[in-house]
């Protein structure tokens, strides 16, 4: 028997099946089709491909620039010598990414999004090495959203408490999401829901290893996101076991 069955057989005993409908979250917006990636992650046509694809949620990635601009990409480093948080605006925006898009601002982002105001927009919140710069970050961000009139539309996630505890500060009507992929640094549903966080976003194997957790975050009113949701095997069984939502790069995948 497999790790993953045993695990599984873990949750069949510690979770009441519940084989409701789960949202369904593009991950750095709808980048693929099939099982091939078709164009740029975290671009505009990422985003208008997820709005036209019936997603209930969109997760993108924001740094803050050297001159202080908000620009949407997962990875700080964009190309040698060109990095999200060490570089100016006008730098990142004159490249390329691989399918031709631009790298494009939290703005220009959101006033999309705002089109389609039954999408949830999940913003996370990119580390950053130099002290404050987050915080920055999440203040220019609620600067924008606010203008927009989005909070109600919005979640802000991060895979730090501190940085979570920050937008709550600045933004106590904010959901927030805590992210983790760590088996033991995870917060448990009592802590989560002690410090007033919205929701989590685990990882299949910190589930994996505490699958009580899965009723206790529902009893307390905790959404849950389940990540990576890459195979239609984990989409069902994150069905089965009442996820509230699934993370996603490959949705024709898991619909099958």
């Amino acid at each position: 028997m497999t790790i993953l069955s045993v695990a599984v057989l873990a949750l069949t005993a510690c979770t009441e099946p519940n084989n409701h409908t789960v949202k369904i979250l593009a991950h750095r917006g709808n980048a693929s089709t099939g099982s091939e990636f078709t164009t740029d992650e975290n671009s505009l046509d990422a985003l208008r491909r997820a709005q036209e694809g019936g997603f209930a949620g969109i997760e993108f990635d924001v740094h803050i620039t050297a001159d202080d601009q908000l620009v949407i990409h997962h990875d700080n480093k964009i190309a040698p010598g060109l990095t999200c948080q060490g570089s100016t605006f006008d730098e990142i925006r004159a490249h390329k990414l691989p399918f031709g898009n631009q790298i494009p601002t939290l703005r220009e982002w959101l006033e999309q999004a705002k089109k389609t105001p039954e999408i949830k927009q999940l913003l996370e919140i990119k580390s950053h090495k130099a002290e404050g710069r987050e915080a920055e970050l999440i203040r220019k961000s609620l600067e924008i959203i606010r203008e927009l009139d989005m909070v109600e539309q919005m979640y802000m996630l991060s895979f730090k408490t501190e940085t979570v505890d920050e937008v709550l500060r600045q933004e106590p009507n904010m959901r927030v999401v805590l992210n983790s992929s760590s088996l033991h640094h995870s917060l448990t549903p009592a802590e989560v829901k002690e410090r007033g966080y919205h929701a989590v976003s685990y990882n299949i194997n910190v589930i994996l290893n505490h699958p009580q957790w899965i009723d206790e975050f529902h009893a307390n009113g905790t959404e849950t996101f389940l990540w990576m949701v890459n195979t239609p095997y984990l989409y069902n069984l994150a069905k089965e076991f009442g996820f509230t939502w699934v993370t996603t790069d490959f949705y024709d995948e898991i619909i099958k």
